[in-house]
């Protein structure tokens, strides 16, 4: 019994195993030899109802088909991301000491100069200090005068001339501190801009260090993507960038003004900017904006519609039309493929300039097989 137990765990442990990743991988690979399998047998029919359907040469079947000539053209490939809309001068100021707010100056919205002063905090400590020490300095002043007055005339002692200097010197510099830290009490715009958000409130306690206002100036605008870093050796300072900011409904075409060298090791990424000039009014920092840019170009390429390109496991083939006498005849022809855009797609290799591709009527095509063309017009 206990055996019989054993066996039947033994069997479910294989059971599970035999269900793990080595069993999908199997799997995989015995699918991928049936498809070579259907695709060879396709392939035979195909040859074998030609020949059928042609005992002799007059009765032979002839399949009607398109072609298009081969000829070398441009052939752009483009890649569309989305991006934000940025400022470069986009700053999120901080107060420089920690106080209760007293008074906010400025509305969301506003603009505002460099300079300005955008709120305070609550300094009234430091204006007391101040004071203080503004009514003891007056006192220290007078004392150094008149010893000063005294010493000159070679009168009174060295020392109670030296202390009176040095009682004045020691509360201006004082003076000087007390008026400094008072003046970080105050949150000052540190360029012309817009006020764009207002993260404090009257009353509050502010931290020293933490954003309070930010300022925006909305006369350098950017836009910046985030490309996958297999692009990095593809896309160059100048290249040709056209933008859409669905929002607002404006399209427009600018150039690429910086690409970053660095990986993002986060997320394996690059940052694209490209500059938004001044007469593109209307737009506002963090808009969605699409950009196509072109990374590949190619001035003299093959190139075929996609659907023609058919495959066999790992090979790629097209049909072309080849001529012999008057007639036509389809041949298969193993290509390699470049790059594809807008269901068009580059060949490097298998077409030569002048030949026919068959564009139309090319899905039930076997080598050999005699053709009656029409020539596609491009």
């Amino acid at each position: 019994m206990k055996n019989s137990k054993y066996l039947a765990l033994l069997g479910m442990g294989l059971i599970l195993a035999a269900c793990g990743p080595r069993s999908e991988e199997a799997q995989l690979a015995r699918l991928e030899r049936q498809r070579e399998e259907l695709t060879q047998k396709i392939e035979k029919l195909k040859q074998e109802i030609a020949q059928k359907a042609a005992p002799t040469g007059k009765s032979e079947k002839v399949m009607n088909v398109k072609i298009s000539p081969v000829e070398k053209e441009l052939f752009q490939h483009f890649i569309q991301v989305q991006g934000i809309v940025e400022s470069d001068n986009n700053v999120l100021v901080a107060p420089q000491s920690s106080g209760i707010v007293k008074q906010v100056h400025v509305n969301v919205g506003g603009t505002v100069s460099r300079g300005q002063l955008l709120a305070e905090l609550d300094g009234s400590i430091l204006e007391s200090s101040i004071a203080e020490v503004e009514n003891g300095l007056k006192l220290a002043k007078t004392i150094f005068e008149r010893q000063q007055r005294l010493w000159d005339k070679n009168i009174g002692s060295e020392i109670e001339f030296l202390q009176a200097k040095n009682n004045k010197e020691s509360l201006e510099k004082r003076l000087a501190t007390l008026e400094e830290q008072f003046k970080m009490t105050k949150i000052f715009a540190p360029l012309s801009g817009t006020i764009d958000e207002i993260l404090i409130k009257e009353g509050e306690m502010a931290a020293a260090g933490m954003g309070a206002i930010r300022v925006v100036q909305l006369s350098n605008l950017k836009i910046v993507v985030d490309l996958s870093e297999v692009y990095i050796s593809r896309i160059n300072k100048g290249d040709l960038v056209h933008v859409s900011i669905p929002v607002i409904e404006r399209e427009f075409d600018l150039r690429v003004d910086a690409v970053s060298q660095v990986i993002d090791p986060d997320d394996r990424t690059f940052q694209v900017e490209t500059k938004i000039p001044k007469s593109e009014a209307g737009i506002k920092p963090n808009m969605l904006a699409v950009l196509t840019i072109n990374d590949y170009i190619n001035r003299e390429a093959f190139v075929v519609p996609l659907n023609i390109v058919q495959e066999t496991g790992q090979e790629q083939f097209i049909f072309v039309a080849e001529q012999q006498s008057k007639d036509w005849i389809a041949r298969r022809r193993p290509v390699k493929t470049g790059e594809s855009y807008d269901d068009r797609v580059e060949i490097l290799s298998g077409l030569q300039e002048g030949e026919h591709v068959v564009t139309f009527g090319y899905q039930n095509l076997a080598d050999g097989q005699s053709l009656a063309v029409v020539t596609d017009q491009r």
